[in-house]
Order: C-alpha cells, then sequence, then structure tokens
C-alpha cells in the first residue's frame, strides 16, 4: 500500500511543477504585449464641444468624433451642431495639417450661423449673458461656407508673426429678421426688443467668392503685451439678390450685389504704470474700398461691450471704428477673500459706423469699480449735441475675462 501512495504524491508534485512552470510561460508572454490607441476618439468622451447660447440659435450643441494623425500633425473633426431655436443640424468638417513646425494648412466646410460682432465679448461672455439677462452683443446670418488658410509662424525673443492666405466660397442668407417668429429662453429680458427679440439685420441673399490675406502680430516685452489681427478679403465674384421682404427698408433691399475690399483691425495692448496700477487699449476698425460692401460684412457698434451710452449695437455699416482705453487702479489695502483687491477705474471710448462712410464718433467718458472679473461703469457723452442715437448718461454691468 505504501508504494501506490508514494507514487500518488509524486504525481501530484510532478503535476504542480508542470502547472507553475505553464503559469510563469504565459505571463512572460503577456508582459510583452503593445497597445496601441485609435486615430479617431470621442473628445470629453462622448464627442461633445463646448456648447453655446444666443437669441438666434438658442442652444447650439456641437457633436462629432476626432481623428488625429503624427502627434498634432494632423487633425479633422466631423461635426453635426444641433440649434434648438432653430431647429437646425448643421453638418461641418474642420481639420488643420502641419508640414513643418511653422506651417499649417487649415479648412472648414459647413453650415452654420455666422457673426462679424465676436470682437466685443467672448463666446463665453456673449453665452453667459444673452442666458443670464438678455443681452446678445451680436448680430447673425444663415450660410454654408467653405474656408482655406495657409499660415507661416515667424519669432524672434519677442515678436511672433502669423501671416496667412486663403480662399473662401459662401452661400449666405437672413435669419431672425424683422421679427423673430421665437426667441429662446433666458432669465431676464426674454420679450424685450431689444434683448431676446431684437431682430437681425437682413443680408444680401446669393454666394460670395474672394481671396484671404493678413497676419497676426503679438509682442511680448517689458511687461507690455500686445496683439493684433489684421485680416484683407477681396472678392473675386458676387451673385448677390437684394431681400426687400417685410418693413422698414434697409441695407439688403438699397444695395445691389458688387465687388469689394475689406480690411479688418482687431488689437488690445496692455501694460503696467505705476505699482499695480494699469492701462489697457482695445482698438477695432473695419475699412471698405470704394464699393460699399454687403450687409452680411457689415459690423456693429453700441451697448455696455461698447458704446454704454448707445442701444445695444443701433450703429452699423462697412466702415467701422472704435478705440477703448482703461486705466485701473486696484485698491491694494483691501483683500477679499477668493475674490482679490477690489479697484476703480476711468474709461475713454469713442466710435462710429456707417455705410460707405464713417460718421462723426460719438464720445463715452466712465468712471467704473468692480472685484475679480466682475465690473459696474458710469458713463457720459460729453457732447453739446449729441447723435440721436446717443443718451446723455449709462449704467452698465460687465463681465472681463483674461483674453
Amino acid at each position: 500500500m505504501k508504494a501506490p501512495i508514494l507514487a500518488a504524491i509524486a504525481l501530484a508534485l510532478l503535476t504542480t511543477g508542470l502547472r507553475a512552470q505553464d503559469t510563469t510561460s504565459r505571463a512572460a508572454d503577456t508582459a510583452y504585449v503593445e497597445y496601441h490607441e485609435s486615430p479617431i476618439t470621442l473628445p470629453l468622451g462622448i464627442g461633445l464641444r463646448i456648447p453655446s447660447y444666443d437669441r438666434v440659435n438658442g442652444l447650439t450643441l456641437p457633436w462629432g468624433p476626432q481623428l488625429s494623425l503624427g502627434e498634432d500633425k494632423f487633425q479633422l473633426d466631423a461635426l453635426v451642431s444641433y440649434r434648438s431655436n432653430l431647429g437646425k443640424w448643421d453638418p461641418s468638417l474642420e481639420g488643420f495639417a502641419r508640414p513643418g513646425e511653422d506651417n499649417e494648412i487649415r479648412i472648414s466646410v459647413g453650415r452654420a450661423t455666422f457673426t462679424n460682432d465676436s470682437w466685443i465679448r467672448s463666446d463665453l461672455i456673449n453665452s453667459a449673458a444673452a442666458l443670464g439677462v438678455g443681452s446678445d452683443s451680436r448680430n447673425y446670418f444663415r450660410g454654408d461656407r467653405a474656408t482655406a488658410r495657409f499660415t507661416r509662424t515667424l519669432t524672434t525673443s519677442a515678436l511672433t508673426l502669423t501671416p496667412f492666405v486663403g480662399g473662401n466660397i459662401e452661400r449666405d442668407w437672413s435669419t431672425g429678421s424683422i421679427t423673430p417668429p421665437k426667441s429662446p429662453w433666458s432669465f431676464f429680458g426674454r420679450k424685450g426688443v431689444l434683448k431676446m427679440r431684437r431682430p437681425n439685420p437682413r443680408v444680401e441673399k446669393g454666394r460670395i467668392s474672394s481671396i484671404l490675406a493678413g497676419s497676426g502680430i503679438e509682442l511680448v516685452r517689458g511687461g507690455v503685451n500686445g496683439k493684433l489681427d489684421a485680416a484683407a478679403e477681396h472678392s473675386l465674384s458676387t451673385s448677390l439678390v437684394a431681400d426687400c421682404s417685410g418693413s422698414p427698408s434697409d441695407a439688403a433691399c438699397r444695395l445691389a450685389g458688387q465687388s469689394f475690399t475689406q480690411l479688418t483691425l482687431d488689437s488690445r495692448v496692455d501694460f503696467p504704470t505705476f505699482g499695480s496700477q494699469s492701462f489697457s487699449f482695445i482698438g477695432h476698425a473695419v475699412l471698405t474700398g470704394k464699393n460699399v460692401a454687403p450687409p452680411q460684412r457689415f459690423a456693429y457698434l453700441g451697448g455696455s461691450g461698447t458704446l454704454a451710452t448707445v442701444n445695444l449695437l443701433a450703429l452699423g455699416g462697412d466702415q467701422l471704428l472704435y478705440v477703448q482705453g482703461d486705466y485701473t487702479v486696484p485698491i491694494d489695502r483691501i483683500q477679499l477673500p477668493y475674490l482679490g483687491s477690489p479697484f476703480v477705474g476711468l474709461r475713454y471710448s469713442a466710435g462710429n459706423a456707417g455705410e460707405g462712410k464713417l460718421p462723426p464718433l460719438i464720445q463715452n467718458l466712465g468712471v467704473g469699480a468692480g472685484v475679480s472679473f466682475f465690473r459696474v461703469d458710469y458713463s457720459i457723452d460729453p457732447a453739446r449735441n449729441r447723435s440721436p442715437v446717443s443718451r446723455r448718461s449709462a449704467v452698465s454691468y460687465g463681465i472681463s475675462l483674461p483674453m
């Protein structure tokens, strides 16, 4: 009996040893398996992009996959944007290729709601203002657009230049003109004719083909931060039809489609003065050649983001000039938790806009106070013979985020 028992024990030990060897062998094989990430991803895990909110689109919610190759050398986003107030699903394709460290080719093709007034407020601030108090500082039109642009980056120790050339083809039409059939929801101002129910100026319906050129200039030296964006557009062909629907008559009805050349300049400079005090300058100009540009190339002024004594975007045209200077004095002796020091500020602003020519500038003088990103200003128009669209004084509230 002892022999069979000893044989069984030996067999069990041998089997256990063989199993241990097999296990070790499998572990060694799997230790060197390489995994590769897919070039197609869904941003934020589900493909959603940053949403926005305004008085024409309502909620704009972009969604789509992203294709990325070669460590940010090539990227392509296939998107569809849902616009809740319009009930539209707008497809688009956006992407870039970087053939070399200093070169970039960027394309965008698709249907969207466009504006020329995004320089007044950032997307985030404009969305918050529209949702909160019904103040949307942009006019809009709809269109199909295809744009291609080649950019070269040139850098020195303090200066960065980004010259570009490109082309653009588009087909435009009006949206939300005269009296919008419905307006998106907001906490305040939903039914105000100067708020969420403010109509959009009409545009001429049809096509524009044009060439683009310009450059960005960025300077950082000795506490001075400056940025200038210059973009020129020259139309190659226009096929536009006047829109005379409804009343009153406006530029979309009065102007016939014609060729045009237009230059847009946008600038900002910030620098310290004494101690913690600082000065900032903002400038925006739209200059058009001999022929008046179509209404879809008009820019607008007025309201708390620009001239506080003028109604929101009451001034518009293909010729525009706006300048603003802010001198800010922090009260360093006061330190508020999470917010920092409150401040007082002096503001000077001047501007106007018109069709074919620039009218005399409307000036505003203001004094303001605030803390962190929040600010309130009291502004006056000091002119004796004020413009009919400008009031004597106005109180405005605003949010300022770092650029």
